[in-house]
Formats: C-alpha cells, sequence, structure tokens
C-alpha cells in the first residue's frame, strides 16, 4: 500500500462522498502508467549507490522486516553483533554543487538495476529479489530465479517497462551447466519466471561485467570489459535477441548511456580523446556521433549517467575521488564539487545508477 493509499484509507471517514470519490481519482490518476511516464521525463534524476555505514543507525527502515519473512533470514543476535549496515545513498547536483543524501533504507545485499522510480535489488542474506520504491517504500518480494554459479558476475539484471502489454519486466541472464547464455523473464504482475530463447555466447566473456541499458524500446549489453565489436540487445515488447555493430570497437572505461529515450555509446578513440555516439533507429541513420571531448586525464573518464533532462553527462574519475559533469549544450567540462566529501571509492563505481526518486510510481 502506498503512502497516497495509507492516507486515503486513514481519513476517508473525514471526507464527504464527494471527496471519496475525488481522492479515488487522483489516486488511480497518480498511478496510471500514463501519468508515471509523463512525471518521469519531467523528473531530475539523481544517482543512487549503497552506502556501508559502521555502526548501524539508530533508526532504519529494515526490507526483511518489512516483508516480515525474518524468519527466513539469518539474523543477529547478541553473539552475532551488527558491524555495519548498506544503506540507500543519493547524489543530487544543483548548480555545479554535488549533495550527498542518505536515508535509513536497509536490508539490501546489491542494487541491480533502476526503472520508473523503482529500485531492483537483491535480499539481505536470501536468495530472492525485492522491487521497491524508496520513497513511498512500498515493497514487492520476487523469487530470485535460476541460481547456478552464485557469484553476481555470473548473473545479468535488467529492469523494464513495456509499453506494449503496460507491466514491469526484469529480465535475468546468466550461464547455464552447459556454459550458454540462458535467458529467464518475471513479469511484476505474474511474479513467475518463464524461460525466452537468450542471445548467442560467442559476444560474451566468462561474466558479465556492464549493466544493461534500456533506450530505445530494448535492453542493451556491452558484452565485454573490452574489446567488444557489437553490442546485445533483447526487444523489451517481444523479447527478441539481436546484435548491432558498435562504430568503434570498445574500451575498458566505454560505457552504454541512454540519452533522451536513446542510446548512446560513450567511447575512449584515443588516450585523451573521447567520443559520444546516439542511436537513432528510428530515423534509418544508425550511429550519429554527435560529441568529441578532449583533454588530459579523458581515458579515466568513467561514464555514469544523464542528469539535467538529459543536457550534463556525468563521469566518475577513476582513481580519483571526482566526479565530472559535461555540458552538451556548452560543450564544457567541469568537476562536480562535495565540500571534501569523497563521493566514490575505487573499484565500486559501477554500482552507481540512474534514479527517479517519486510518489508517482507502481
Amino acid at each position: 500500500m502506498t503512502c497516497f493509499s495509507r492516507f486515503f484509507f486513514f481519513s476517508r471517514p473525514n471526507l464527504s462522498t464527494e471527496q471519496v470519490l475525488y481522492a479515488r481519482h487522483g489516486f488511480k490518476l497518480i498511478n496510471s502508467s500514463n501519468f508515471v511516464e509523463a512525471h518521469i521525463l519531467q523528473a531530475e534524476p539523481v544517482v543512487i549507490y549503497l552506502k556501508s555505514v559502521s555502526p548501524p543507525r539508530p533508526k532504519m527502515f529494515s526490507i526483511e522486516d518489512n516483508l516480515s519473512l525474518s524468519k527466513f533470514s539469518r539474523r543477529e543476535t547478541a553473539n552475532s553483533p551488527v558491524h555495519y549496515l548498506s544503506y540507500v545513498t543519493y547524489v543530487e547536483v544543483q548548480n555545479g554543487e554535488g549533495k550527498v543524501i542518505e536515508s535509513n533504507i536497509s536490508d539490501f545485499q546489491n542494487i541491480l538495476a533502476t526503472c520508473n522510480g523503482l529500485v531492483l535489488a537483491t535480499r539481505k542474506d536470501t536468495r530472492g529479489l525485492l522491487v521497491i520504491n524508496p520513497v513511498t517504500r512500498r515493497v514487492l518480494p520476487l523469487p530470485r530465479g535460476t541460481i547456478l554459479l552464485y557469484a553476481e558476475c555470473y548473473h545479468s539484471y535488467g529492469f523494464v517497462f513495456s509499453h506494449l502489454s503496460r507491466e514491469y519486466k526484469v529480465v535475468h541472464l546468466f550461464r547455464d551447466e552447459s556454459k550458454s547464455i540462458a535467458c529467464e523473464i518475471i513479469s511484476l504482475t505474474t511474479r513467475s519466471w518463464r524461460a525466452v530463447n537468450g542471445p548467442s555466447s560467442e559476444h560474451f566473456h566468462t561474466y558479465f561485467s556492464r549493466k544493461p541499458v534500456a533506450a530505445n524500446g530494448s535492453l542493451h549489453w556491452l558484452p565485454c570489459g573490452g574489446g567488444c565489436s557489437c553490442i546485445v540487445s533483447m526487444g523489451i515488447d517481444d523479447e527478441k535477441f539481436y546484435t548491432r555493430i558498435l562504430p568503434n570497437r570498445s574500451r575498458r572505461n566505454d560505457r552504454l548511456v541512454e540519452i533522451g529515450g536513446l542510446l548512446s555509446f560513450v567511447t575512449h578513440v584515443v588516450e585523451d580523446t573521447l567520443e559520444i555516439w546516439i542511436l537513432k533507429e528510428s530515423e534509418g541513420e544508425g550511429w550519429v556521433k554527435r560529441h568529441t571531448i578532449t583533454g588530459s586525464g579523458i581515458r579515466n573518464l568513467v561514464p555514469t549517467c544523464m542528469m539535467k533532462r538529459g543536457r550534463e553527462l556525468f563521469f566518475v574519475k577513476e582513481r580519483e575521488n571526482h566526479l565530472c559533469a559535461y555540458d552538451m549544450e556548452t560543450l564544457e567540462m567541469r568537476a562536480v564539487e562535495f565540500d571534501g566529501v569523497a563521493l566514490w571509492r575505487r573499484h565500486i563505481y559501477f554500482s552507481y545508477l540512474p534514479h527517479i526518486n517519486t510518489l508517482a510510481s507502481w
């Protein structure tokens, strides 16, 4: 039950019949997929990640306690003290200043993907998944699906919304017993996994090193950490896999990024030069180069996400505690200041994902 529905039901005795009908209509409106999509387009994204805190904060919103499933999980006792917990944390940027916003939501193991204000994550101490709206704190548990190799690098999860079926889907790629890439999909409506034909294994290395990106009506993977000549994609509606040749062979710090609903390939073509390519499938143009960025230290920039409604592309600077923003209109690169607070720790930059904090979803 969302905060809107809780408010509605608890307040209803004090409302007139006309007010009740109006409140019902408003509740249906803000939870409709059309309203959510329109709101998301206008909302300002943040970056979401998990931050380990020691000692744990005195007040927290525990996912497992909220699901009333703690009896299925290992709980800490007096003989097994909790030394630290991971909490949902956000970064927002305004006027060149970065701000870290901490929450009291805990009991995640890892954030896997985000979609329309919802977060897909693995549950702590269990092998299940969950979907949560961090604002309303509505939580939906999901079975995890097929688990053959337990290390998370052998699994890849995508989280998308199908405009055709009007439902949210979780897409799970994994290596099966024959070492082939298998695929299964679960709908948040049915909460039941079903197998679909997976992609060819020839493009993927042993493990999944890049999170997929949803854009152009498909879910896209860079199938290896470097040296990719193509991307692997799955249509969100038809659930068919296909490949597309990249404009350049990928390098270690290259990434796929969604820009204004279109897929972008951000690639380091030479040591101090970076290019931004946009895939314009609907116009039949294919890959189109939109920007070329040059300068010292470019090779250490790792693309993270778009902010400012598609105007600024954010990078994490590898091996340094720096967040940089490239303005797509003024063509300027600048550092984001955090009052001395380090946003990033080495080897963890891949865990940062774009997110929309909103009441209007799901």
